[in-house]
């Protein structure tokens, strides 16, 4: 998001810039906090003392007065309720994932490696068998959670 610095915001109020700028300064002004201060800024006390002299003493009154009678915008409930069904495909999906791997073995084959590692540690071979016991444990890791990713974004897509 481009912002405008003082001089820019000093040169929208005088009314020294083309129509197409002082277009994307207004509609930036809707979006930007910082540069909303700083054009607030320029505002002195004289251009306050005109104002109050346009603007009628009931203009709240009436402002609140229209508002009464405007009705609220309903919540679309939805959402919530998507955002729950999310959460629960998303833990259907490890808890798949997790049974698969315990039907496979794999759980069990590496509780099984496990004590040979602690028993050769101090061989060169066993640290390589670890290394790779690692990597073969980072690889499900990391598979693991393309699948959750790839699972979320198939959901996302859908919508």
């Amino acid at each position: 998001m481009k912002h405008y610095d003082y001089v820019e915001w000093v040169l929208y109020k005088k009314s020294l810039l083309n129509d197409d700028i002082r277009k994307e300064m207004e509609e930036h002004l809707y979006l930007c906090d910082e540069c909303m201060e700083i054009f607030l800024s320029l505002i002195d006390e004289e251009e306050v003392k005109k104002a109050q002299e346009i603007i009628p003493e009931d203009f709240t009154d009436k402002i609140i007065d229209s508002i009464k009678n405007i009705s609220p915008i309903k919540t679309n409930i939805k959402k919530k309720v998507r955002i729950n069904n999310d959460f629960f495909i998303y833990y259907a999906a490890v808890a798949s994932v997790t049974i698969i791997l315990t039907a496979g073995g794999f759980f069990g084959k590496l509780v099984d490696y496990v004590p040979e590692i602690n028993s050769s540690i101090a061989m060169k071979e066993t640290k390589l068998q670890a290394n790779m016991i690692y990597d073969i444990s980072e690889q499900i890791a990391n598979k693991t959670s393309k699948f959750i990713n790839d699972f979320q974004f198939k959901i996302v897509k859908e919508e």
